[in-house]
């Protein structure tokens, strides 16, 4: 009888962990899984040169098993250092229009949480061309 209980409790406790923010360690610094809009979108964020860059994942928003692959838009600040898009895109977060922005798309590594991932992007609506690594950051234990 105990068994049954510690095993259901054990996959409450995995359960709840994968509920928690993420975290991924990157090349450009950790990215973080911040939060879920009501929209389906996941947003993720990292810490860029002009400040935080965010990113936005259609049908990622709650999903912690059984990830694939998700395609969605960067979003960062302004900066004169570099040619801006023709046309802006309506931030989710703050409804102003920015003019640094472009494609993403994500594939993780394994389906279910944790796992690593791997992003290409790409500026305004050119086909994504970088790529970007992340390793999951685990809690030590």
């Amino acid at each position: 009888m105990m068994k049954p209980l510690l095993t259901g409790l054990c996959l409450g406790l995995i359960s709840q962990s994968a509920l928690a923010d993420e975290v991924w360690s990157t090349l450009v610094g950790d990215v973080v899984y911040e939060s879920d809009t009501s929209e389906g979108w996941a947003v993720w964020s990292y810490e860029g040169d002009n400040g935080p860059v965010k990113i936005y994942l259609k049908g990622l928003a709650g999903v912690h098993e059984g990830r694939g692959a998700y395609a969605g838009v960067w979003i960062a600040p302004a900066d004169p250092k570099i040619e801006m898009c023709d046309i802006a895109i309506t931030n989710p977060d703050t409804a102003e229009s920015d003019y640094n922005w472009g494609r993403v798309d994500i594939v993780f590594t394994e389906p279910d949480f944790p796992s690593g991932w791997v992003a290409l992007r790409g500026d305004c609506f050119n086909n994504p061309t970088d790529y970007l690594v992340g390793k999951p950051v685990l809690a030590s234990e």
